[in-house]
């Protein structure tokens, strides 16, 4: 599904004055971001909107400074240092090994974990290049803020817990799991980590949206990204990511044995 308005920030006359300056022909910048030249153009025009992909490949391909889009620190997410900090912690990186990736300070970086500073467009591109990941994770839409309380709520009533159980369970108030499940409000990393490990979920898996992850997973065919997306199979996905060397074996050989039908117990 299309999210609206979700990098509308971006204004037509940005896109016209990064390709102008570039000295690049309507057909020209299409190819390089490899979309028809009719999607550029409404692009321009102010007909269409941005997708996660487009985006990201506009920020790869051109390296896009700062002062191009001055809005950054609107577009950018609230919860921007949460999504640096789990992706540092999912490669096993210290703060200082990523600023030796980086070339950014420990210190700058641990500012933006902690949420007292927004990454520059440039500092977040050299980011994502090091994890890995997209640079459209870190752009804001309007589901943003729900989405945390969406997987919270159906991973808590997966393990059939109440939203004072879990509050209890992970030292927090239950008005604060009531006004996260409702996407009230935006939790704090520590929160959030609190709430992953009693519910034995990842914290990519809370944080992450649907488009997000596809990104990341690349091409599948339409049957198999229905299945991947369906909440049930998400909360399993999300506890997957938590399993330990034993419990992975487990599973990956029970694949292995619906794959070879013939294979005996």
């Amino acid at each position: 599904m299309q999210l609206k308005g979700w990098i509308s920030l971006i204004s037509p006359a940005a896109l016209i004055r990064i390709r102008s300056m570039r000295k690049l022909s309507q057909r020209e910048m299409a190819d390089c971001l490899r979309v028809p030249l009719k999607q550029w153009q409404e692009l321009e025009s102010g007909k269409r909107e941005l997708t996660p992909n487009t985006f990201s490949r506009l920020a790869a391909v051109f390296e896009i400074s700062d002062d191009e889009i001055p809005s950054w620190k609107q577009l950018a997410v609230g919860n921007m240092g949460v999504k640096v900090r789990a992706l540092r912690k999912k490669h096993g990186y210290s703060l200082d090994q990523l600023a030796d990736l980086t070339d950014l300070s420990a210190t700058y970086l641990s500012e933006v974990e902690r949420g007292e500073k927004i990454a520059s467009f440039s500092a977040l591109r050299t980011i994502t290049e090091v994890l890995q990941v997209p640079i459209s994770l870190f752009v804001g839409n309007k589901r943003k803020q729900s989405i945390v309380g969406e997987k919270l709520k159906a991973a808590r009533k997966d393990r059939t817990m109440t939203q004072q159980q879990l509050a209890e369970a992970a030292g927090i108030s239950t008005a604060m799991v009531a006004h996260l499940e409702n996407g009230k409000v935006q939790a704090s990393l520590d929160t959030i980590e609190k709430i992953s490990e009693t519910l034995g979920i990842s914290v990519c898996y809370l944080i992450l949206e649907q488009e997000e992850v596809e990104e990341m997973i690349g091409a599948i065919t339409p049957e198999m990204r229905d299945v991947l997306f369906d909440p049930q199979v998400q909360n399993i996905i999300g506890s997957i990511c938590t399993f330990n060397k034993e419990e992975m074996m487990m599973v990956l050989n029970y694949i292995y044995m619906l794959k070879n039908p013939y294979i005996k117990g």
